[in-house]
């Protein structure tokens, strides 16, 4: 019989399993040794660092006092000698007991610095700095037996003489030197501390080495970590750009709103005056009137930009000369009293101090500093007054110059005061609106105050006006001369009296031509094409006066009866009002940036209420969208300013003829 042997099961190497648990445990030790390893090294060098930089600190006290006490000696040394030298010359017994409670001070003072290093100190000053001290101790006391007893002179005579001299100038040599050379001592053991710190910083960084092993598991987690705050990174980026973005588009379209509406007054009255619309003196007198005013306007804007552009650039330069400040506020006076006395408001200058004969300062830029302050204070006040105050506050040693510009406006909550001097920037969106202007004049005023050395503040309440003022250091008191203060300023413009006629003149026929009570065109006029607009009854919905006379006159010649109001609020109410002698329309024009109510929000209530009369935009805005937006408020068409006059005419001749077409259908349904 054949016998089978036995089958034997796959062997493996007893070694593969211990080498496989050695590959997991291997790295989780070396981990925990190279971790271990890492504290013991953080912890010995953070000790050892400890105490170096305990060493170090104790040495630059001790240096720190070195510099004290030798200035107190100093110090001390001078009230001594001057004390003896004030009692020679005038033998007021008081400088002697002045001199006898330093002398102590000073003593005590050379004994704390001997303390610090006493055999380098023995060293450096020597016997002869000590013997020099004790003449001139006796030198000084001799001085003063000689005042007592009357001999002033011969006192004087030892303080002013060769020997007195030359043994202050010995013991202030001799204590410089010990001054010095503690100094470079404590110099020298600071520098064998910052030795043996860059000893333990080299053992630190090849310690370092063995336990960077403990770091590679981290690896990937510092990998996505960088990786997510790069993403972060990359969309605060692409936010800030998305505001940046806004910021601009909307700086764009507030600048094209304020360029383009004084444009169309200038654009329009020069085509009056080019083709001959302005028959009379008088009409072509208005509008060159009109055109200059709103060309400063433009050139105001313009250099508001201009100043803006420099400021940021650093570019703006100042000058420093004499300056007369009342002469500066009286200036100031004679150029804000008309803006005041045309609004109807009071302006008063205050003086309440005596001021400065003079100010070194830059006189343009602190003038355009206050125009502005003061112009958008009677800006933004409607009833009371702006008052100009002027004072200098003094404290012990300096004193400062303030004009503080307090109004009696709308006034600002803490929000709103928040902003107001960033640029482009007005207390909220419905400011720009009712009382125009860039939102520069604040940001540039308060960058010229700080050019000029000066600072600019605000304060405000809601509803009862603000508080600017801008001070300027002056310096030391005792370098000012001033001025008498016996007559102050008075109030230089008052409240006077306007009523709704006032705002038109019924002299100029530019004027009247713009008046809402104009004789209307009689019905049974033929359109023709002079008069392509013979019948039509427009309601005019703009704020701007000279556009309102300018539009209304080419409206007029057109053969049209218009009808003008000043805000959103008032068109609706013309619409649809149900006075029976209240006009009817065949088609609105309408401005969409109007105080009270917009352009937008009046033309979605007239939908609102069934109204179905054309509605033509008039806007400055031209920016991509703003077309699209007027379309979605509910108008029929889209005006931008400037206005050209062909273009208007054409407009309203296209949209009565619908509107004459609807007419039935909407006497039928009982709308407008």
């Amino acid at each position: 019989m054949e016998s089978s042997a036995p089958e034997l099961a796959p062997h493996f190497p007893p070694s593969d399993d211990r080498t496989t648990g050695a590959r997991h445990v291997l790295p989780k030790l070396a981990l925990v040794v190279a971790l271990c390893a890492s504290l013991l090294l953080a912890a010995s060098a953070g000790l050892t660092i400890q105490l170096a930089y305990e060493r170090t600190g104790e040495l630059a006290a001790r240096e720190h006092q070195v510099h004290a006490l030798t200035a107190q000696i100093r110090y001390l040394d001078e009230v001594l000698t001057m004390s003896a030298c004030m009692s020679a010359a005038t033998g007021e017994p008081r400088w002697q007991a002045r001199y006898d409670a330093h002398v102590t001070q000073l003593d005590d003072a050379i004994v704390g610095l001997r303390e610090l290093a006493p055999l380098l100190f023995d060293r450096e000053v020597g016997e002869d700095t000590d013997a020099a001290n004790v003449r001139l101790v006796a030198m000084e006391t001799h001085a003063f037996e000689l005042v007592a007893a009357g001999r002033r002179a011969e006192a004087r005579a030892v303080l002013d003489g060769e020997a007195y001299a030359r043994d202050k100038e010995l013991y202030a040599a001799g204590n410089q030197r010990a001054q010095d050379a503690l100094i470079e001592w404590a110099g020298r053991e600071n520098e064998k501390g910052d030795r043996r710190l860059a000893m333990l910083a080299v053992l630190s960084l090849g310690l370092g080495v063995v336990t960077s092993i403990a770091w590679i598991a981290f690896a990937h987690g510092e990998r996505d970590r960088r990786t997510t705050a790069a993403l972060a990174q990359e969309r605060a980026r692409s936010l800030a750009e998305q505001v940046s973005n806004r910021a601009k588009s909307q700086f764009v379209a507030h600048m094209s709103h304020e360029l383009r509406t004084p444009m169309t007054a200038i654009l329009g009255y020069a085509e009056v005056l080019r083709d001959g619309g302005a028959e009379s003196a008088a009409e072509r007198a208005a509008a060159v009137e009109t055109i200059h005013r709103n060309g400063e306007h433009l050139l105001a804007i313009i250099n508001d930009i201009l100043d803006v552009s420099k400021i940021e650039a650093g570019a703006m330069t100042v000058e420093r000369i004499d300056v007369d400040p009342r002469r500066v506020v009286d200036d100031l006076g004679c150029l804000m009293e008309v803006r005041a006395r045309a609004k109807g408001i009071a302006f008063e200058r205050i003086v309440e101090t005596a001021l400065p004969r003079s100010i070194p300062c830059d006189p343009l830029r602190l003038r355009q500093i206050l125009i502005n302050l003061v112009g958008n204070a009677i800006k933004f006040t409607d009833k009371g007054g702006v008052t100009l105050r002027v004072r200098v506050d003094k404290n012990a040693a300096d004193a400062s110059l303030a004009f503080a510009v307090e109004d009696t406006g709308i006034g600002m909550n803490a929000e709103q005061l928040a902003r107001v001097f960033r640029p482009f920037a007005q207390a909220d969106e419905t400011m720009a609106r009712r009382f125009g202007g860039t939102g520069l004049g604040l940001t540039i005023s308060t960058h010229l105050a700080e050019c000029i050395g000066g600072k600019l503040v605000a304060a405000s309440e809601p509803g009862r006006g603000s508080v600017f003022t801008l001070t300027l250091p002056l310096g030391p008191v005792a370098q000012l001369e001033f001025t008498s203060n016996e007559i102050a300023l008075d109030a230089v413009a008052g409240p006077l009296p306007t009523s709704p006629s006032s705002r038109t003149s019924a002299a100029s026929p530019l004027a009247a031509a713009s008046s809402s009570d104009a004789a209307p065109a009689p019905a049974s006029v033929a359109r023709d094409t002079e008069r392509p607009l013979a019948g039509a009854r427009i309601l005019l919905a703009e704020d701007g006066r000279d556009n309102q006379r300018l539009i209304a006159l080419h409206l007029r010649r057109a053969g049209a009866e218009v009808t003008v109001v000043d805000d959103g609020r008032r068109a609706v109410d013309a619409v649809l009002g149900e006075e029976p002698d209240r006009a009817k329309f065949d088609l609105v024009l309408m401005d969409m940036q109007m105080p009270e109510l917009d352009g937008y929000d009046a033309t979605r209530r007239l939908r609102e209420a069934g109204c179905a009369l054309p509605v033509i935009a008039l806007t400055a805005h031209t920016m991509a969208g703003d077309r699209e937006r007027c379309l979605r408020s509910g108008c029929d068409d889209f005006l931008s300013k400037p206005i050209d006059r062909r273009a208007l005419v054409l407009a309203c001749v296209a949209w009565r003829n619908r509107s004459d077409v609807a007419a039935a259908a909407r006497a039928a349904s009982g709308k407008v």
